[in-house]
């Protein structure tokens, strides 16, 4: 997802047609709050003329004159004040609606990314997109897009009021200074567009930074790197704070020449305006009056023009970003049609390679049969690639070459959700929830408690669910930081049971524990392996002597196959971990 090049064009059209994209559905709703800016233009262009002749009534001493323009005043006063409302509340509602839509279709099109996508980018960056970059898109619609085309239609309506209400000589003495406008905007606008992107990049920084360090804070205080990483938010808050100041920088010299020119025009028309009345021209004191308010109505648009455009321009810039990740389609997992409606759990693999990098090899051509309703473990020794196969047999990547067939099918061509719903995988660093334990263990399926005191009490583990302060009502909050890790494995066992899975993968489910939550671990093991195909990576050897079959994996390859006895006895690489484990017995 690289930054956006600046073009320095005021619109992004091919940006702003894709967002403009998403109020579809509302367009009724987006029609009729143009509308109303065209009559809210209208309206403010009426003020100027009515107070004219408010003026020239109240000094030709017509009484009468001047309270039919004053009613007609504050008529129009009143009739500004709740059009203005309603659009203000019709616009933002709008910028609401469409970022719901818009967030929901993000998070719906991350949910589908490939396990790559996720290693590779961090989770700061994709909360910026989701959280922030979506907020700031809203704006183009509620401070943008809408109320520029207002503002825009009012400055046009205004000043073909002005030629047609005043001498034009006069109306282009007062807009004489418009062309230094023109190039103070085209300066503003090329340097405003890389100040927001520069904004942009340094709040998605920031946001990752500190997501990293409060995940990780546990690593920060035990090396002692409390001034270090202090120092490192300092100097990235230091750039965010720079890119703002940039951004303000350039508003604080473009909004004094827009009220200097306002100035100016306001002096020339008092200039010429008074000269001619002094030489007896039609020039009246209600035209002066009137066309003041015009020149102050007309650049007061101009000037909250460049905030809008500020508005509208990092609305756009936050839009690209978002729009980046939709149209990320090399990370979408990329699953077949084939539907399972039950999984045997027959799984083979044929040559099977694997790379995350090109030319660094993780798997060596890997060829194992396990067969329906096997117990087979996995051990090696740390980087020998068990963990890479448990993740492609969850179809978390694809092999580089070679091929995984479940149940004679090959994995590529077999529909992701009907497979995986019939799998579960229980890890070492098990991910929960802050919820409930009754949540976490259901996945929010409406299961009921007594169907989970089941599955726990066929496992040998209820009574630690008993043992829970609230039971199942009991908040493991972020991760399950209330809960031990041997805690957090025995409710992995409790979810994976309630999935009844055909495949069952234990992927380092009892490295890191105390002895009791072995014990419970190792008798849900047992009934969780019970009658369905089960791969059990282990660094405890102890936890897989009872296995059908053993797989012993060094350096991306399998080079030794057999159960507990017959390793033994051939007194290899599995006979030498199983001794280095237990040489103390």
């Amino acid at each position: 997802m690289p930054p956006s090049k600046v073009t320095g064009k005021a619109f992004d059209w091919a940006i702003l047609r894709r967002i403009i994209g998403f109020a579809k559905p509302y367009q009724w709703q987006m029609i009729g709050t143009g509308f109303l800016a065209i009559v809210l233009g209208s309206l403010a262009t009426l003020r100027p003329y009515l107070t004219r002749e408010a003026v020239d009534s109240s000094i030709a001493l017509d009484g009468m004159a001047l309270n039919q323009w004053m009613t007609w005043l504050v008529i129009s006063l009143l009739m500004e004040a709740v059009g203005q409302l309603i659009f203000t509340y019709s616009a933002n509602d709008l910028g609401q609606r469409v970022i719901r839509d818009m967030r929901v279709r993000l998070f719906d099109k991350m949910l589908g990314f490939k396990q790559q996508f996720f290693d590779r980018t961090p989770v700061g960056k994709l909360v910026t997109r989701t959280v922030s970059d979506v907020e700031t898109v809203s704006n183009i619609f509620s401070e943008g897009l809408l109320v520029i085309f207002g503002d825009v239609f009012k400055i046009v309506v205004m000043v073909s009021a002005m030629f047609f209400l005043f001498d034009p000589i006069l109306v282009l003495i007062c807009l004489s200074v418009m062309p230094l406008l023109y190039l103070a905007t085209r300066w503003f606008q090329r340097s405003i567009k890389q100040a927001f992107i520069d904004v942009r990049n340094e709040v998605a920084a920031l946001n990752t930074f500190v997501q990293e360090r409060i995940t990780g804070m546990k690593i920060v205080q035990l090396f002692t790197r409390e001034s270090q990483e202090h120092a490192n938010f300092k100097a990235i808050n230091t750039r965010h704070k720079d890119a703002n100041v940039r951004t303000i920088w350039y508003f604080s010299i473009f909004f004094p020449v827009i009220d200097m020119l306002s100035a100016v025009s306001i002096g020339l028309a008092i200039w010429y305006g008074g000269m001619q009345a002094a030489a007896g021209g039609d020039v009246t004191v209600g035209d002066l009056t009137a066309i003041i308010m015009f020149v102050s109505m007309l650049y007061r648009p101009l000037r909250q023009l460049a905030d809008r455009f500020n508005t509208l321009q990092m609305g756009m810039v936050a839009g690209d970003r978002v729009l980046s990740l939709l149209d990320e389609e090399n990370s979408a997992e990329v699953g077949g049609s084939t539907l399972i409606d039950e999984l045997k759990g027959d799984i083979v693999l044929k040559d099977m390679h694997f790379s995350y990098n090109p030319g660094e090899p993780v798997l060596l051509g890997l060829n194992v049969h396990i067969k329906r309703g096997q117990t087979v473990a996995i051990v090696g020794a740390t980087g020998s690639g068990k963990s890479t196969l448990v993740h492609l047999l969850m179809a978390f990547y694809r092999p580089t070459s070679g091929e995984i067939l479940i149940d004679g099918l090959d994995l590529q061509t077999i529909e992701l959700r009907s497979y995986r719903k019939q799998i579960a995988l229980v890890q070492q660093d098990v991910f929960l929830f802050s919820d409930s334990v009754r949540n976490n263990v259901s996945m929010f399926e409406p299961i009921p408690d007594a169907e989970i005191l089941e599955a726990a009490e066929a496992m040998g583990i209820d009574a630690f669910l008993h043992d829970l302060p609230e039971g199942l009502d009991y908040d493991v909050k972020e991760r399950g930081g209330m809960l031990s890790t041997g805690q957090r494995q025995l409710l992995a066992f409790i979810r994976a049971y309630l999935t009844n899975p055909a495949v069952l993968i234990l992927d380092e489910a009892t490295s890191s524990i105390d002895s009791q939550a072995e014990q419970w671990i190792q008798k849900a093991t047992k009934e969780l392996t019970k009658g369905r195909t089960s791969i059990v990576v282990a660094h405890r050897l102890a936890t897989i002597l009872q296995a059908d079959r053993i797989l012993v994996m060094e350096k991306g390859q399998i080079l030794e196959s057999g159960n507990h006895a017959e390793l033994i006895a051939k007194e290899g690489l599995y006979a030498n971990l199983y001794q280095k484990q237990f040489k103390d017995q």
